[in-house]
């Protein structure tokens, strides 16, 4: 609901077209009753089919305004909501793609995904036709103050019951925020189990874990299904209390507006009209009351796609050396992994000039993956300094930088696309010669040569697809695309 409010406000001369037409909405929503109370105390004890006649072209040309008003609010709703949509969905992927790895690497598995689904969500439940919805309800008031002509006390016992039905909105929706969490947390944990049965399919099976996997994914869906239930009963309660209090309003009004009519202080089309205000006028609370799990929904998948949106980002502006003679050098650099009881490397100091060769060594774990990360700007050193022609990497543009070194990683991660798009990747400029002569350096022609597509083959599923050698070598003439004077 917050979000609807902030997308209104930020809009104010929609908004004002919107507050417009909604106004004339609901004015022309009151014929239809001012119909049913004339033909009742005018046409009904008299008889007149011209005193009808009028009535009913008068009611539908009012109806037919009402449509046309409210087309033309669903097309205004829909202007705040469409590039608010999209904004959104772009400025989430851009953090996605420019957050740091390391602070990436701390997030539970199955989060990055839940974020990305809940702007589907979001998406889904902030829609035109919801935003007028919420446009109706401060409206209500409209039809309140009409019913007043006909009956003050009616009036106020409408207010009441109105009152009522708020204070259950506001209170379900926060009844239904904490269950919502703990839906979503339940779900967020199945979706990791289900990417280890998807993505790890031969592990799953050669080591027998199928069935520690199905545990992990039983007892998640059992915590997301207790979940939905408790959710279920809450929104069942909220609306069941709304729903109630309709039939009560209805009923005391009815009863009221009985008395009154018996004393002569309102007619019986007044009665009928009456009920058929108070009715209209708690609608709008009624119809937020049944979207209250919605807009919980909506409001924690916010939340979360804005703090996910507030977390560190790689730094997008930077300086690009004019010439690169290719000389590197560490200082002092210490590197150690959030979490861990001590530095990875410490005091790690070296210089290489243009030309040298620098091969590293050690156990496993010891580092030699980290230090090529350190290298490309992946993660940052605690400590220390990496100098590129005796510039601080930190105040380079890493986009330059990175088009700089032919980076090789020890497993490749190929993006999903065909093997000439992927090759592109660094360099997408790349002309036929260049992209056959690094196929060729690569040692990837062979294979090419053998294939149905041959570099227009398939990459899905990060490379899932072809074997791991063929793999390496397309990450090889990626790397080679890119003519750094680095290569790490």
């Amino acid at each position: 609901m917050s979000e609807l409010l902030r997308r209104l406000f930020a809009h104010p001369l929609i908004l004002t077209e919107l507050l417009t037409a909604s106004l004339l909405i609901n004015v022309l929503g009151l014929a239809t009753t001012l119909f049913v109370m004339l033909v009742l105390n005018r046409y009904v004890p008299h008889g007149v089919d011209a005193t009808l006649a009028t009535l009913t072209a008068g009611v539908l040309l009012a109806a037919a305004l009402e449509f046309g008003f409210r087309e033309a609010r669903i097309r205004l709703a829909a202007a705040i909501t469409g590039p608010s949509e999209a904004l959104r969905g772009n400025s989430a992927f851009a953090a996605l793609a420019q957050t740091r790895v390391a602070v990436l690497e701390r997030l539970p598995a199955g989060l990055l995904q839940e974020v990305m689904r809940g702007l589907d969500l979001v998406d889904r439940i902030l829609t035109p036709a919801n935003l007028c919805a919420a446009l109706d309800v401060p409206f209500a008031v409209l039809t309140l103050i009409a019913l007043a002509f006909l009956s003050p006390l009616l009036a106020v016992l409408a207010a009441g019951f109105m009152l009522i039905s708020i204070a259950t909105v506001i209170l379900g929706e926060r009844l239904l925020r904490d269950v919502v969490r703990g839906a979503t947390a339940g779900e967020t944990e199945a979706q990791a189990a289900l990417g280890a049965a998807i993505h790890s399919a031969d592990a799953l099976r050669a080591f027998n874990a199928g069935g520690r996997t199905i545990g992990l994914w039983r007892r998640a869906r059992d915590g997301v299904l207790a979940a939905r239930r408790r959710l279920g009963e809450r929104q069942s309660l909220v609306q069941s209390i709304t729903q109630t209090v309709a039939v009560l309003q209805s009923i005391t009004i009815v009863t009221v507006g009985a008395i009154l009519a018996v004393k002569g202080e309102m007619s019986v089309g007044g009665l009928v009209g009456a009920n058929i205000m108070a009715g209209r006028a708690l609608g709008p609370i009624n119809r937020m009351a049944g979207m209250a799990e919605l807009f919980a929904r909506a409001d924690l998948a916010l939340r979360r796609v804005h703090d996910f949106m507030r977390l560190p980002r790689e730094h997008q502006s930077g300086m690009a050396l004019k010439a690169v003679a290719g000389r590197l050098e560490l200082v002092d650099v210490a590197f150690a992994h959030p979490g861990s009881s001590g530095p990875l490397a410490e005091h790690l100091s070296v210089r290489l000039e243009p030309g040298m060769v620098l091969a590293v060594s050690g156990p496993n774990g010891s580092g030699k993956t980290t230090l090529a990360r350190l290298l490309m700007g992946l993660i940052e050193p605690v400590r220390g300094q990496i100098l590129v022609d005796g510039v601080e990497l930190r105040q380079l543009s890493m986009e330059w930088w990175r088009k700089q070194v032919a980076y090789l990683p020890q497993e490749p991660e190929l993006l999903d696309g065909t093997i000439d798009e992927v090759i592109r990747t660094a360099n997408p400029e790349m002309s036929e010669d260049e992209i056959n002569r690094v196929v060729r350096v690569a040692g990837l022609r062979p294979w090419l040569d053998t294939s149905i597509d041959g570099i227009a083959t398939p990459i899905i599923n990060g490379g899932r697809n072809l074997a791991l050698g063929v793999r390496r070598r397309v990450a090889l003439a990626r790397a080679l695309a890119t003519k750094g004077r680095f290569v790490v």
